[in-house]
């Protein structure tokens, strides 16, 4: 992967040396090495930053597994530090976040700009990848067609595949090799399925001011019934005071239900009929 060890040698003393991030989507389903490849990326930039090999230890504190992870990477983290997120579609934009708090993330994403890190974001799909980091804040893109090839998408690129649906010609291709049988992937491989059991044992579970506010939820859409064309139930400040939230919070959950979100809380056929 000799032609992306330079790139991420450019990146870093283009942008990184400049006051610049990278921000890096990594797409890839899965299988095709997704993963290997960010870890041989990350490994590629500590080596241009520090002059020496990460250690495993190192490499393995950077990788963030969920989304409490992720913000505290970004607000706590030194200048050009290195931050992984292999699973980026479930803790950024999981399709069971609401909007509030993409929009959060994404507000992050731009305050940070000036902190010179790296980001790797992993993600399955184009379509994956939420509007901020798609259209703006990524200036290249690397897509795995197959194991073992990546193929490298400069600005323009990723604009053409926003505008016309499709990839244009790649900016740049390149193959990686796997990372089998070393201890780093092993290191890897046990820490992620650790990270996939906590993750699956956890979610049955939820916090008790997430269940709060999932009820007020409810509450809210259901008493201001916005599915009639024009609210048929109460104001929205009306609404605010029977759940002690601000009527802008209210309003709020209301513009997202419209949009689709919190059906699994109140779904169109129960509404009609509420």
């Amino acid at each position: 992967m000799r032609k992306l060890e330079q790139l991420i040698d450019e990146l870093y003393q283009r942008r990184h040396k400049n006051e610049l991030d990278t921000v890096m989507p990594v797409i890839g389903d899965e299988g095709m090495g997704k993963s290997t490849l960010i870890m041989q990326l990350a490994v590629k930039y500590c080596m241009v930053r520090d002059g020496e090999a990460p250690s495993i230890d190192h490499l393995l504190s950077r990788i963030c597994y969920d989304r409490a992870d992720f913000k505290a990477a970004m607000a706590e983290s030194d200048k050009r530090a290195l931050i992984i997120v292999p699973d980026a579609a479930r803790i950024l934009y999981s399709m069971d976040v609401a909007k509030s708090e993409q929009k959060t993330i994404e507000k992050d994403l731009m305050d940070v700009r000036g902190l010179e890190y790296m980001i790797l974001l992993g993600f399955q799909s184009w379509k994956r990848i939420g509007g901020e980091i798609k259209e703006r804040r990524s200036k290249l893109a690397l897509k795995i067609p197959r194991r073992g090839l990546v193929r490298v998408y400069g600005r323009e690129a990723m604009d053409e595949r926003i505008d016309e649906g499709s990839w244009p010609s790649s900016t740049m291709t390149d193959k990686f090799g796997p990372l089998d049988g070393t201890e780093l992937w092993d290191e890897y491989q046990r820490l992620d399925e650790e990270k996939k059991r906590e993750r699956l044992a956890g979610e049955g579970s939820q916090d008790v001011d997430d269940v709060k506010k999932q009820e007020a939820k409810k509450v809210a859409i259901r008493a201001v019934k916005p599915w009639a064309g024009r609210p048929q139930g109460m104001t929205q400040r009306d609404a605010s005071k029977l759940i002690d939230y601000s009527e802008s919070w209210v309003s709020e959950v209301i513009r997202d239900w419209k949009e689709g979100e919190y059906r699994d809380l109140v779904e169109a056929k129960e509404a009609v009929i509420a």
